[in-house]
């Protein structure tokens, strides 16, 4: 085995790993985060739609009164879950 110190007169060898120094953060454009944000909003309408639609299906097969209405209830409760769970992230 090889338990020499690594020599010093090669340049670069005793240096810190590149990928260890701190990074610049990144300037996201405002039109791309604006996009961003419109695909999770939309994301959480077609939550609440997907759900009422199964809702009104029940309604409508299972002749049960009130179906629609729970089905929107548990559709904005999974897009307000959706945006909560989307905005809290940190980059």
């Amino acid at each position: 085995m090889n338990n020499r110190p690594p020599d010093e007169s090669k340049p670069g060898q005793n240096e810190a790993d590149p990928a260890s120094k701190p990074s610049k953060p990144e300037v996201i454009s405002p039109f791309i985060e604006a996009f961003r944000m419109l695909a999770h909003i939309t994301t959480a309408i077609c939550l609440m739609l997907i759900c009422g639609g199964i809702g009104y299906t029940v309604d409508y097969y299972l002749e049960i009164k009130g179906g629609v209405m729970l089905g929107f209830l548990g559709g904005g409760t999974l897009a307000i879950r959706h945006l909560i769970a989307v905005t809290s992230k940190t980059p």
